[in-house]
């Protein structure tokens, strides 16, 4: 898929010439739920292990969010970082959680359960939930009530941590984190700089979700050595 998520490049058996072609021609309008069902519904694998910081990209900006228990506005990728004014990557780290459907809502806890049970006792691991609804129509005419309604199917420990946002999504956003299907979850990890060091999509494996909170682990070394460490600081 190229980026923009609406050609693909396509060689021509006769004359082996390759043209730029709607994704739709190529494999149809309801290529999203095919493609679910080709790759388990992960179309980008896990990464076996933590992207290099040489290698990894910040996380792409995306304005026009806010939070669900205030209605703040959020812009990315500085709600990340927010509490790290040291600027330290071992910090903090945070889990990204995002769903534009409600099958891939349903696959996220796969992920977060997993890792909030962990770290629940550490403050300077978030796990962040961002849930993604498109449509201008929505979000002038709707978005009030689904708000309301998204706000009454989540558990109140979540809602300062979930970020709503209604309205056109960015290509280049979608690009940057190949989110091209948007029928099912992904799920990001952050460094204390919002350098995107693990990505994963769809349902997690039971090693899948191990290696998460191993990665987590490894991007915090001190916090993790030193439980309750960052809760001291404060005081």
């Amino acid at each position: 898929i190229l980026p923009g998520g609406e050609f693909v490049m396509k060689n021509n058996s006769r004359t082996g010439e390759e043209r730029k072609l709607f994704i739709e021609r190529v494999y149809g309008y309801f290529w999203m739920m095919k493609d679910l069902q080709v790759t388990n519904n992960k179309p980008i694998l896990s990464n076996a292990s933590l992207i290099s910081e040489d290698r990894a990209q910040l996380f792409p900006p995306l304005d026009n969010l806010s939070l669900l228990n205030t209605d703040e506005p959020v812009d990315l990728p500085y709600h990340f970082t927010r509490n790290n004014r040291a600027q330290d990557p071992t910090a903090q780290c945070t889990l990204v959680a995002i769903s534009f459907k409600d099958f891939g809502y349903k696959l996220l806890p796969s992920w977060t359960k997993p890792f909030e049970t962990k770290f629940r006792s550490n403050d300077r691991v978030e796990v962040i939930r961002i849930s993604i609804t498109e449509g201008s129509f929505i979000k002038t005419i709707l978005g009030g009530i689904m708000k309301t309604a998204f706000k009454s199917r989540t558990p109140k420990n979540q809602h300062k941590g979930t970020l709503l946002r209604f309205g056109h999504t960015p290509r280049v956003f979608l690009d940057a984190l190949r989110m091209h299907n948007t029928l099912t979850g992904y799920v990001f990890l952050l460094d204390g700089l919002g350098r995107v060091r693990f990505a994963g999509s769809g349902e997690a494996s039971e090693a899948e979700a191990q290696d998460l909170i191993r990665f987590a682990t490894m991007l915090t070394p001190k916090l993790i050595a030193e439980p309750g460490q960052s809760k001291k600081r404060k005081q």
